[in-house]
């Protein structure tokens, strides 16, 4: 099974294209996974007033008997099952993919109901990826196939990193939208050679302006002939965030010129346990089950970097373990910080 990884990362990254769009776009690079059945993405805001009214499906390539399935399924669950719905995209799922076989995580009824929309179609089994983070709508992208499969692991591990951009990439996509300005946040302006033209903030910084232009030549490096020679190698440097601080994206003028942004897109949880934000992120990521080495590329940090917060982390907490966080922290959502929700609104838990 291949799947340019790249590409769909650009196509997560595109922000300034509306959510339709967007998803659209999105859906076309994992078209190649698909055997032929198309593929489907779905979004879900678990914050909307009326989640049903507020929920979007797009397939492409698909039949559509298919297509229709999948869109009664969705709205089916949403407006009867929504609890149930949430349990099963929580966030401690995301940059996860999984077969059909997640949809045991539904109550019996909800499945039984779910599964006759299908009846007919030939759905045998499905790829999924997650995007889940709180305060952010959610996004779900589904492969079918005719009939039960392995993904080899080789896929699922490429496919956990691409989700880790794509959660980037829609945290920043939630955060730009509320801001109301495309270029919002924004604290660097780089060309592709990455040359510095524009700074403020922490990237202002003589360090900061270094680790920027390793970061955007990373990311050319990426885009390049890298992505079809060494697709591992693409995907290892090129990054979700630069420093635990700042994603890449890429912005074209209108006389053509690209240059690369550096968007402010820390992930940002708040705790009441008086923790320093790169510790508290490493722990909320820690407490999901994941481990330091995808933290770190979550991150774009060192992993060793990610042992040494995660443990003070700990320290600070009493806690004397990684298991015990999961046992305190694992089943309850990070609340995100200000700016990412509403503060009037509930934060999702899906």
């Amino acid at each position: 099974m291949k799947v340019d990884c790249v590409r769909i990362i650009e196509a997560g990254y595109a922000q300034q294209a509306a959510e339709p769009a967007w998803l659209g776009e999105l859906l076309e690079p994992f078209e190649p996974l698909s055997g032929g059945l198309g593929v489907v993405g779905t979004v879900y805001d678990f914050e909307a007033a009326e989640p049903g009214a507020r929920l979007w499906v797009h397939s492409r390539s698909m039949a559509p008997a298919l297509a229709t399935a999948y869109q009664r399924s969705r709205r089916l669950l949403a407006a009867h099952h929504l609890d149930a719905l949430k349990a099963m995209l929580r966030p401690a799922l995301g940059g996860a993919c999984w077969t059909s076989k997640v949809g045991m995580a539904l109550p019996e009824q909800a499945r039984l109901e779910a599964r006759a929309c299908f009846a007919g179609t030939g759905l045998g089994d499905t790829l999924g990826v997650l995007v889940a983070e709180p305060g952010c709508p959610t996004v779900t992208i589904s492969i079918p196939f005719a009939r039960t499969f392995a993904v080899p692991s080789r896929t699922m591990e490429q496919l956990r990193r691409v989700t880790a951009h794509l959660t980037a990439a829609l945290r920043l996509r939630t955060r730009l939208e509320r801001a109301g300005e495309p270029g919002a946040a924004a604290e660097a302006v780089l060309d592709p050679r990455g040359k510095v033209h524009d700074a403020t903030g922490p990237a202002a910084s003589a360090p900061a302006r270094a680790s920027l232009t390793d970061a955007v030549r990373s990311v050319e490096r990426a885009r390049g002939r890298l992505r079809r020679s060494d697709p591992e190698e693409a995907l290892a440097i090129w990054r979700a965030l630069f420093e635990g601080r700042w994603s890449i994206v890429e912005r074209t003028e209108a006389d053509g010129r690209r240059f690369l942004l550096a968007h402010r897109n820390a992930p940002g949880f708040t705790d009441p346990k008086g923790l320093a934000p790169g510790e508290r992120d490493v722990l909320v990521y820690a407490a999901r089950g994941l481990s330091n080495k995808y933290i770190g590329y979550l991150l774009g940090i060192a992993t060793s970097t990610v042992s040494t917060r995660l443990a003070s982390a700990l320290r600070k907490l009493s806690l004397g373990s990684r298991r015990e966080a999961i046992a305190l922290f694992g089943d309850l959502p990070p609340v995100p910080a200000a700016g990412l929700a509403s503060p009037e609104r509930p934060t999702a838990t899906a």
